[in-house]
Formats: C-alpha cells, structure tokens, sequence
C-alpha cells in the first residue's frame, strides 16, 4: 500500500488491497457512493479493469472488484484532504 500527494494542486493517491472475501459488492459500494457524495472533490476508484466514479454505486458495482486486486483511491479538489482521510480508512475498514 502507498500513499502519496502530488503537488500543491494536484491529486492524492492511495493504493489498496481488497481483503474482503466478497469484494467489491453491493452493500459496500453504496455506501462508499453515500460517503464520497458527501465531498466536492472529484474521487475516483481505479483497477486494471478501469475506473470508477465513486460517487456513482453502479459505477462502483461495475468494476468487479474481486479479493487480493489492488485498487487506486484518487481524490482531487477543494476538500480533497478530508476526503481523503476519511475514505482511506473506509476502504481499510471495509473493503
């Protein structure tokens, strides 16, 4: 797992392992949607298989997810810290 900030203006990253055994499901990314929709910051999940908006469920729903794939949490804009700190140890806790 990495984390990093690029820039005063820029993005910050994280990459996470889904230690989940149902991956990426459901329950899991609506609430995940519900929590990024609650920041201005434009937050973005991405896989091998593509990327997610994490403000759209289905979007979420749609990348399959599976355990042991590593995913790359993006958060850039105004509130991007306190997303970012918030949604990091969301996925650690929940996914």
């Amino acid at each position: 797992m990495h984390e990093w900030k690029k820039g005063d203006d820029e993005m910050i990253s994280y990459e996470y392992i889904v230690s989940d055994k149902q991956g990426l499901h459901a329950i899991n990314a609506m609430r995940l949607s519900r929590a990024a929709a609650e920041y201005e910051s434009r937050i973005t999940l991405k896989s091998k298989k593509g990327t997610a908006d994490c403000k759209n469920v289905l979007s979420l729903i749609g990348m399959g997810a599976r355990q042991g794939e590593c995913l790359e949490l993006i958060v850039e804009g105004p509130d991007e810290n306190k997303a970012f700190g918030f949604l990091k140890e969301f996925l650690r806790t929940n996914l």
